[in-house]
């Protein structure tokens, strides 16, 4: 088992009661740390409890294992230490208190699309590639009506080719992803309009890295 975490973004259709006078809810901003086999069984997990409780899942801004967790990736402070701990020591879900926002230019009509940047590693690249590849870093467009849908088809069409994810960065519709942000490339001139066309996932070019070197050993 391994410990996770997820930074998304949620609605909840009782936000826009606790907003102070005059603000408009767009949202909330909401940190979970969970434990599950692998990333992919922590999202699906997490994005069926926040189902279950009556949310509805908008982005998932960040997602990977508690040991890679960086501070800088958040607005707000959490104690990842005390989170871990409490989800290994219960097997429940950790999260952070709400963190409301009001709606920005990104917000309005949906465009059926998602994108994601992954961090993920492929067993058959891998095993062609001995001693050379760590894992990989690419794009991935889906159409989708919700981020959780997406994140659903995310999963299982990487499960299905026997790819690991090991992180995700802006699981966001793809209208507000930052697609000049990154130097990757679609076979497709327009890679959003063919996913809404053709539905499914289109995936682009991958960047591979090299495993990481063993820490050494203080004498």
């Amino acid at each position: 088992m391994g410990t996770f975490y997820a930074a998304v973004e949620v609605f909840d259709p009782e936000g826009p009661a606790n907003m102070p006078d005059g603000a408009d809810y767009g949202g909330e901003a909401r940190f979970f740390v969970l434990t599950a086999e692998d990333l992919s069984e922590a999202l699906a997990t997490l994005a069926n409890s926040i189902s279950v409780n009556g949310l509805r899942l908008d982005r998932v801004l960040h997602a990977g294992a508690v040991e890679a967790f960086e501070d800088e990736i958040l607005p707000f402070e959490i104690d990842i230490d005390g989170m871990a701990e409490t989800a290994q020591g219960s097997g429940e879900i950790c999260v952070s208190e709400a963190h409301p926002f009001e709606p920005d230019e990104s917000d309005g009509v949906a465009s059926g699309c998602y994108a994601v940047c992954i961090d993920a590693f492929d067993m058959e690249w891998a095993d062609e590639d001995e001693g050379e590849y760590g894992g990989h870093y690419q794009l991935a467009v889906i159409k989708a009506e919700t981020a959780a849908e997406a994140l659903q088809q995310l999963v299982e069409d990487f499960e299905a080719e026997g790819i690991v994810i090991i992180s995700l960065e802006g699981l966001v519709d793809a209208k507000a992803f930052p697609f000049d942000a990154y130097e990757f490339q679609f076979e497709e001139d327009d890679a959003v309009s063919e996913v809404l066309e053709q539905g499914g996932m289109i995936v682009s070019n991958a960047y591979a890295y090299p495993p990481e070197a063993p820490r050494k050993l203080d004498s």
